[in-house]
């Protein structure tokens, strides 16, 4: 069958891949959009490639990146010795980037940029930020020397032979944010006081997370703590030891064969110390370094009532009816609830996901920002209007991310960036209304983050970050449009809302701590309010409530409350005045090429090869793999050829994939059967040919999830030879043409185990008339599946599947533990029924029925020291199998299973996260039925 050896070769490629922990997955660039052309650009060291539009910024990015170049050169005292191929995209309403050295050095910039003042926030121009951390992985895992130089001139860029990039990623990250940090600008991460927040907090907890917890950090709070651990541990290391110490560890390290295993013998030789004693030194110098902040902080400490504790910031805002806040908890389905009161209890009004803002007002309605994921590779926000227990989407592909109603409660200004250029649009909610017009369009470099409507509807307030400045408030008049700067500050001034009496809320960190304020704009008088060990973010006034605001603590942000606020201190807004001044990113341009046409030829040949030997009783090959992609990764494939001397036979698998829309599959293969007669035994060789053509979201409605999808598919078994006394074999040939309509909304929650919400279904019709085969007619099939999230990190999934085939098509198999060819749009023949054997049922025609109760059992995310083993989550189910399998004419019999599993991910060189599960399955029918034990590497979603 086709998905066996497919499902094998792919796992092959996720372990090579996953293994690399720099090696981040190469996802295309969105589909083009009509007259969409794409431009390439060089300088001496990059390739920059971008969409027509973009050239000014292209040009810049090459700039920039020379200069980084230039700038971390003499930290690491190596550079790739090839052009480092950069794509920018403007296909995310998110801030990020990343960087591979597979197949090629090469890194992503996410144009847009950062909001608010957050910890990505913490420098002058976004792009200089994102180049200097992400060429700092090229530069870090381009590191090889010695006997890995040697092997990757005879093989290639092979991911086992790039030594760094197999550490953990908390080294990975921690180098990238301390050498994007820059101490004497107040530049990069680790001047943050959101960094130094959290790493506080750390503290705070009591208890500093180990090594072995640190370098596979996956859901454990704080989200993404590899970056925090790792910045200030590489930091300690170069202000302990010295950068010529980390250097030295950097280069030995790079000349190091073997991965993962000799990462202690590195320190060791390099500090004096294995990681394990650095490690605990580093957690005593945390204790150290912020005991003291703590202990003065918690003494002085003025803070709200808890309202609710959970680990995320949460959308919340301020409605007459009471506080509405959508509670996301990473264990159930995201809720919009209500909370009327201080004292009151928490009423759920509607279930909607990835909602990043809110406003209400007690006419206009609950309008959301939400952003979604559509099936062309883009994630826009949108906006919608929740009234009279519906939701209106208002706005399709705008890339609004945050709007407030003005106060006739009709129109609504709202925000968005495109291009990394910051603009305000006015709109207003009814359908029939005139389109939409923009009102401002910020300069370069000039980032406008949360903003608020005043309570007379004639100005917002905002934060923005100006070109040279960090970020300060400003006031923007709806009439004259034009901007008026409140503060001017060296502070990260942020999520600024206006007070019922024109004074505005917002948090700031004056003192290296945020907290709120409160500014009266006219006099420039501030008052503080909250005294947070951790911080204060998001200010929202309630009626009832009062001051409403998210701290940041050891467990997560929490929601507190302050119903008569009073003021901590007082003092003149222009006793904080201070500038930055950053300098320039670039001293000097780069010497650029002539933009030219992107052509994928450049970077889509082959940059490597292993040679694949196999060697049995029955067969002895010899051959080579290759994989590449080029630069925009659209174009990927796979192609392994070996040769059979024993048996002069050929055998060959070649995957190629443009973006997510075509997928080709071909492999021949040869299986070997040993057939027996009285003494006499010999093999009987059989060929297969297994091709899979696959054309994906033909068409898409309703956000995408419904899609059309067509295929063709061949399973052909020839045979090339076997003993005289062997009987007649049939050879077997089916080519299946077919169109898929498929529908999925399904949601994946951080702490529950597989699918957390939502429904799958797909409808497929298959004939075997449209190309040659040895079968004829048409083939139906259809499957449902139901995920409902139950209280907890539990689920209950339904599964209902039915078949229908002409008689001379070709039959469909029951039985079996397999449930990864379920998951086949196109030449699905085959349905598990877990505690039978594999084909206990054939017929043209099957119905299959399945309950699993799933939940979750423990968390371990720990590392087995710096091997490269370890543990995720554990979770566990209990299963019903139930289904038939019959021809026209016959009796149907209902087979039955029931079952348990277990499942372990097992954390594989520090990045790759495989779902191990040991299973058990009892078959009922007292004389099919059988004691299944099994054992299964599978992602379930």
């Amino acid at each position: 069958m086709l998905g066996k050896r497919f499902q094998r070769t792919l796992l092959g490629c996720f372990i090579t891949a996953g293994l690399v922990s720099g090696a981040v997955n190469a996802q295309p660039v969105a589909w083009d959009t009509p007259g969409t052309q794409w431009y390439s650009q060089q300088s001496e060291h990059f390739t920059v490639h971008f969409v027509d539009g973009h050239q000014q910024s292209a040009a810049k990015v090459l700039d920039i990146a020379e200069q980084v170049r230039q700038d971390q050169l003499p930290y690491f005292q190596t550079a790739p010795g090839e052009r480092t191929e950069i794509v920018m995209v403007d296909d995310f309403d998110v801030s990020n980037g990343w960087a591979t050295p597979l197949p090629f050095a090469q890194m992503r910039l996410f144009m847009s940029p950062p909001e608010d003042g957050g910890d990505l926030a913490t420098g002058d121009e976004w792009l200089h930020m994102l180049i200097r951390h992400e060429y700092a992985h090229v530069m870090h895992m381009e590191m090889a020397e010695g006997a890995p130089e040697i092997l990757q001139n005879i093989f290639g860029r092979q991911g086992l032979l790039f030594p760094h990039a197999l550490t953990p990623s908390m080294l990975l990250e921690g180098l990238a944010v301390y050498l994007e940090t820059n101490e004497t600008l107040g530049y990069g991460r680790l001047q943050s006081s959101q960094y130094a927040m959290k790493m506080r907090m750390e503290v705070a907890g009591g208890e500093l997370k180990d090594l072995d917890q640190v370098v596979v950090a996956d859901r454990e709070w704080p989200l993404g703590y590899q970056y925090l651990y790792g910045a200030y541990f590489v930091e300690y290391l170069n202000q302990t030891y010295g950068e010529q110490k980390v250097q030295h560890f950097l280069q030995y390290y790079s000349r190091q064969l073997i991965p993962y295993f000799l990462l202690n013998r590195t320190a060791r030789t390099s500090f004096g110390v294995s990681f394990d004693t650095l490690w605990q030194d580093f957690q005593q110098q945390m204790k150290t370094q912020f005991s003291p902040q703590l202990a003065q902080l918690r003494q002085q400490a003025v803070t709200g009532r808890d309202l609710q504790l959970t680990p995320f910031l949460q959308v919340v805002t301020a409605s007459d009816n009471g506080l509405l806040v959508n509670r996301n908890n990473g264990d159930d389905r995201p809720e919009i609830m209500l909370h009327t009161t201080p004292e009151g209890d928490w009423q759920a009004l509607t279930a909607r996901s990835q909602i990043t803002a809110l406003d209400a007002h007690p006419q206009g309605g609950l309008l959301a920002s939400r952003r979604i994921d559509y099936a062309d590779g883009r994630s826009y926000n949108d906006l919608f209007l929740y009234r009279d227990d519906s939701w209106q989407q208002l706005t399709e592909r705008q890339r609004f991310r945050e709007m407030h109603w003005l106060p006739d409660g009709e129109q609504l200004i709202a925000s968005r960036k495109v291009a990394g250029i910051s603009e305000l649009w006015l709109l207003n909610a009814e359908a029939s209304s005139p389109q939409p017009s923009r009102i401002w369009r910020g300069e370069p470099e000039t980032v406008l983050g949360a903003f608020d409507i005043s309570p007379d509807g004639r100005a917002l307030v905002a934060a923005v970050k100006r070109p040279l400045q960090g970020w300060n408030l400003e006031r923007f008049d709806l009439t004259t449009r034009r901007w008026e700067a409140l503060t001017d500050t060296r502070a990260a001034e942020n999520s600024p809302r206006y007070l019922p009496d024109g004074r505005v809320m917002f948090s700031a960190d004056y003192d290296g701590v945020f907290n709120i304020y409160v500014l009266t704009p006219d006099s420039g008088q501030v008052s503080q309010w909250t005294r947070e060990v951790g911080g204060a973010f998001r200010p929202v006034w309630q009626p009832g409530h009062g001051l409403v605001y998210q701290a940041y603590t050891s467990d997560g942000y929490q929601l507190r409350y302050l119903t008569a606020p009073a003021a901590l201190s007082e003092f003149a807004m222009e006793t904080q005045q201070g500038r930055y001044n950053y300098p320039p990113a670039v001293s000097a341009p780069a010497t650029k090429s002539e933009v030219s046409d992107y052509s994928p030829w450049s970077t889509l040949r082959p940059r490597n090869w292993l040679p694949v030997v196999v060697i049995d009783d029955m067969k002895t090959l010899f051959g080579a793999q290759t994989f590449g992609s080029d630069a925009l990764g659209r174009h990927t494939y796979q192609v392994l050829a070996a040769w059979d001397v024993d048996n002069e036979l050929g055998d060959l698998n070649v995957t190629y994939q443009y973006d997510n829309r075509w997928l080709l599959s071909y492999s021949r293969s040869h299986d070997f059967d040993e057939l027996t007669q009285g003494a006499r035994s010999d093999d009987r060789i059989t060929r297969d040919d297994e091709l899979l053509l696959q054309r994906d979201h033909l068409a898409n409605a309703f956000e995408d999830q419904l899609s059309l999808h067509a295929g063709v598919v061949l399973d052909k078994e020839k045979l090339v030879s076997q003993p005289d006394f062997a009987g007649r074999f049939r050879d077997s040939n089916e080519t299946l043409t077919g169109l898929a309509l498929t529908f999925d909304n399904r949601e994946a929650y951080l702490n529950v185990p597989g699918v957390g919400w939502g429904h799958y279904l797909d409808l497929v019709a298959e004939t075997n008339d449209l190309l040659d085969s040895d079968f004829e007619g048409q083939k139906y099939q259809a499957q449902w599946q139901g995920t409902w999230d139950l209280p907890g990190r539990t689920t209950l999934t339904a599964r209902l599947a039915a078949g229908y085939a002409d008689d001379e098509a070709k039959r469909f198999r029951l039985g079996g533990q397999d449930l990864f060819e379920e998951a086949y749009l196109f030449g699905r023949d085959t349905q598990a029924l877990r505690g039978y054997d594999d084909s206990v049922q054939v017929g043209h025609h099957y119905a299959t029925q399945r309950l699993t109760l799933e939940t979750w059992l423990a968390r371990v995310e720990r590392n087995w020291s710096l091997y490269p083993v370890g543990l995720g989550d554990l979770s566990g189910n209990l299963f019903v199998d139930s289904g038939a399998a019959w021809d026209s004419g016959s009796s149907k019999k209902q087979l039955t299973g029931v079952g348990a599993e277990l499942t372990l991910e097992a954390k594989l060189g520090y990045q790759l996260t495989l779902p191990v599960t040991l299973g058990y399955a009892h078959g009922l029918d007292s004389d099919l039925g059988e004691d299944k034990w099994y054992f299964s590497i599978v992602s379930r979603f």
